[in-house]
């Protein structure tokens, strides 16, 4: 071997040195900051409900896999269908990935679908990753006599929403206008759980936007002893657990509508997404991310997720944020027909409503 071979080879070997020790360098900056540290996980919503239920059940479980090991403490912050807490991450919570948040599916879209009181640029968050899939569903109560998809159509479905513009109020009013469905929407409910309430006691008839893991949450045997009735799904594709209930797409009478439906439905791809605050140095969104991914393929936390009936169909960060950024490439045309679409509503406050 000549000199001048030498000498690039063992330029070589110190620079593979150099960036071993680097690198070490910066896991060893992560661990320093992490130990000893309580991170906050913030829950866009009231306790009881299907996201609270999942962040806390994450936030048991992920502390073990970043490293230093810090405490992860979930703290509610509920709010028009979880923009307060949006806001708050991105203008309030320290930069530093010492804070996260659990936030609506409708979130990374809101600013997209022009939605009011937004105080953030969805492309500047951090996102750590998606804990669910969702499939979800316009379902209603036992006592409305619906059985299908084309009754909607045909007669008012009474269905709960919370505040703002949670797509809880924005789907139903949408599928009427572009569809011709006859959703009466009551809006005000804080979460979840007072929908669940709700329609035992009567008040609304039934949901739509409806996650699988809400309902489980709420009555694990609700499906199957027919106390709910499925009528459609608000999804991309037939659902696996009901074959036979047409999406919302497959109604659809032109080619406009049906890319506008899909457009409306698509958060339900990252239906519980988990998130930070713009401007965590890239070696703790490194490290979250990470610990993210290995929570949700902990045996431990999987058995939880399933003993709570919880749909868990994660996703990564990095994934989560590809899908983001295309879905922000829509036609400006097609984003105008949703947005049209989900702005025609027709609600009645809870609070007006009579006492029970």
């Amino acid at each position: 071997m000549s000199r001048v071979q030498m000498l690039k080879c063992r330029a070589a070997l110190v620079g593979v040195a150099v960036l071993s020790f680097s690198g070490a360098l910066r896991a060893d900056a992560v661990e320093d900051f992490y130990r000893d540290k309580q991170l906050n996980l913030l829950i866009g919503y009231e306790t009881g409900g299907g996201y609270d239920t999942f962040a806390r059940t994450l936030a048991r479980h992920m502390g073990q896999y970043i490293p230093g090991k810090p405490a992860i403490i979930a703290r509610n912050m509920p709010g028009a269908g979880s923009l307060t807490v949006t806001n708050y991450i991105y203008n309030v919570a320290p930069k530093d990935g010492a804070t996260l948040a659990a936030v609506g599916r409708e979130m990374p879209t809101a600013a997209l679908f022009g939605q009011e009181n937004i105080r953030f640029r969805t492309d500047e968050f951090t996102w750590i990753g998606n804990l669910e899939s969702a499939e979800t569903f316009c379902g209603a109560w036992h006592t409305t006599g619906f059985t299908k998809a084309e009754e909607l159509l045909q007669r008012p479905l009474i269905v709960g929403a919370t505040t703002g513009d949670s797509i809880t109020v924005t789907q139903p009013a949408a599928l009427n206008n572009l569809l011709g469905t006859k959703f009466k929407v009551i809006a005000g409910y804080r979460g979840g759980a007072d929908m669940h309430l709700a329609l035992q006691r009567g008040e609304i008839e039934g949901r739509c936007a409806w996650t699988w893991s809400s309902l489980q949450t709420a009555g694990p045997t609700w499906i199957a002893d027919g106390t709910v009735k499925v009528l459609l799904v608000s999804g991309l594709k037939r659902s696996k657990r009901f074959p036979d209930v047409p999406i919302a797409p497959e109604l659809a009478k032109t080619e406009d509508v049906r890319q506008a439906l899909e457009l409306l439905l698509s958060p339900d791809i990252t239906a519980r997404p988990i998130l930070a605050p713009p401007k965590v140095p890239a070696d703790r969104i490194a490290a979250l991310r990470a610990a993210f991914d290995k929570t949700v393929a902990d045996p431990a936390f999987v058995a939880e997720t399933e003993k709570q009936h919880l749909d868990l169909s994660p996703m990564g960060g990095a994934e989560m944020e590809a899908i983001i950024k295309k879905l922000y490439q829509t036609p400006k045309a097609v984003v105008d027909m949703t947005i049209a679409a989900t702005k025609k509503t027709d609600t009645t406050d809870v609070k007006a409503l009579p006492a029970k």
